[in-house]
């Protein structure tokens, strides 16, 4: 909180305030939850400050009063700003500046674009199989050629089923690495795997690759898993997946986080409880691992035409009653933040290389041809089809006027999801924005408001 006796409060005396425009509030029945997408902060009001904050937050224009301590913390934390800022201007400012100090190089790798699973709402054709060698040695004169210019190399490894190809991994990363100790670059990396060939041996040999976070999908209980994600060639794979997870937790290093997915249903709604009380049996009291519910209906591609689709509004009640648990979702806080939700599609910084070197930019649209962005040549020179990827790389904010209004620019940028901007002509608000009290309920307050 600033000095009262500041020249910075004196200044203040001369101006009158607004609330920013960015600010959302979820009304508790002892608290109020406050939240601005430009900062990504959340504070906390309890009872006895609630009143006074609805009622300043639902003036248009505010004369500063020296010694109000409520509106001293709100200036300070951006929830009331100068009524002559160009908020707007203020938000394109601030993605700029981001764009400028992003150094990050992120690339998307699938070892091999078949699976050895059959899920019956997967989007994938499995047309294409192991990385080819001309693939392998492509990323890495790209990278000789290209990560200088960059202070971190993010790896993330999909597929397909990326393990099925593990020795593509093992080769690939200890030469990236490699490259990264030279140019002096810091080097991490994820995996989405669906966790049947992650075993103790495996695992260990993906954290010594720095692999620290991992994307595991569990469809409910064992009856519905095994009901919707089956192997290739018709095998059961929850308790497989299971074993392997429960090794996981026993495995001394802090250093990984599991993100453990549910692609939820109509048919996996009856057993979701069940599923969350088996999750709390095993790992709620380890942070590494935390749950993460998807509707179906947020999947692309071609569905099953027997699967009864969800909507997203209809997941909070598990979410409530995991957290009643002991479950924490603050990781969901990442996608408040300044450029949270938007898309790493719409990122110049990253690209999805295939197992034949062709280049996209969407992990979740492989046969659309406006994915096809590039291919990547055996010497390390991206092909890139400009024209396609300017589809990705524009839009969003700037050029649609419902995004300039929107009280969550800052956070999605209009970038949400590129894909369906560019397959609609529309520019689609991410879930979390949609649900945005929703979500604000079910994570931690950064700070506690105590005037």
């Amino acid at each position: 909180m600033f000095n009262r006796d500041s020249k910075k409060v004196n200044k203040m005396k001369e101006l009158r305030l607004k609330p920013s425009r960015f600010n959302v509030f979820s009304n508790g029945e002892d608290h109020v939850k406050l939240f601005n997408s430009y900062t990504g902060e959340i504070v906390r009001f309890n009872g006895e400050h609630k009143d006074s904050l609805l009622k300043t937050l639902r003036t248009k224009e505010i004369s500063y009063k020296e010694n109000n301590r409520l509106v001293d913390f709100l200036v300070d934390n951006k929830f009331l700003v100068n009524s002559e800022t160009d908020e707007f201007r203020k938000a394109t400012a601030q993605k700029v500046a981001s764009l400028n100090k992003d150094r990050t190089l992120n690339l998307i790798i699938m070892p091999n674009e078949d699976c050895n699973f059959r899920c019956v709402y997967c989007y994938e054709s499995f047309e294409k199989q192991e990385m080819s060698n001309h693939t392998k040695k492509g990323i890495i004169n790209y990278l000789k050629a290209n990560l200088q210019r960059y202070d971190t190399l993010l790896i993330s490894w999909f597929g397909g089923e990326p393990l099925i190809s593990f020795n593509v991994i093992r080769e690939l990363s200890k030469e990236m690495m490699k490259l990264c100790e030279e140019y002096n670059v810091s080097y991490l990396a994820g995996i989405t795997t669906n966790g049947y060939n992650l075993t103790p041996e495996v695992f260990k040999e993906l954290l010594s690759y720095q692999v620290v976070g991992y994307q595991i999908t569990l469809d409910g209980t064992k009856e519905t898993h095994d009901q919707s994600r089956i192997g290739k060639h018709g095998e059961e794979t929850y308790e497989t997946i299971m074993e392997n997870l429960i090794k996981m937790k026993e495995v001394d290093n802090e250093n990984f986080q599991v993100i453990l997915r549910s692609n939820i249903s109509q048919e996996t709604f009856p057993v979701m409880y069940d599923f969350i009380d088996n999750m709390k049996t095993h790992f709620v009291e380890d942070p590494r691992f935390s749950l993460h519910f998807v509707s179906v209906l947020n999947l692309k591609g071609e569905q099953n035409a027997n699967i009864h689709l969800c909507n997203t509004k209809e997941l909070f009640p598990f979410y409530n009653y995991a957290q009643n648990q002991g479950f924490n979702f603050d990781f969901y806080k990442q996608n408040l933040q300044p450029g949270g939700s938007e898309c790493y599609a719409s990122n110049p910084n990253s690209f999805v290389i295939g197992s034949d070197g062709m280049i996209y930019k969407c992990t979740v649209a492989f046969d659309n041809p406006y994915n096809h962005v590039g291919d990547l040549k055996e010497d390390g020179e991206m092909n890139l089809y400009h024209d396609r990827l300017y589809l990705w790389l524009s839009g969003g904010e700037n050029e649609d006027s419902s995004c300039t209004r929107c009280y969550f620019r800052p956070s999605c940028r209009g970038n949400a999801c590129p894909l369906e901007r560019i397959e609609s002509n529309q520019t689609p608000c991410p879930p979390i924005k949609t649900n945005i009290k929703r979500y604000l309920d079910i994570v931690e307050e950064d700070m506690v408001y105590e005037g």
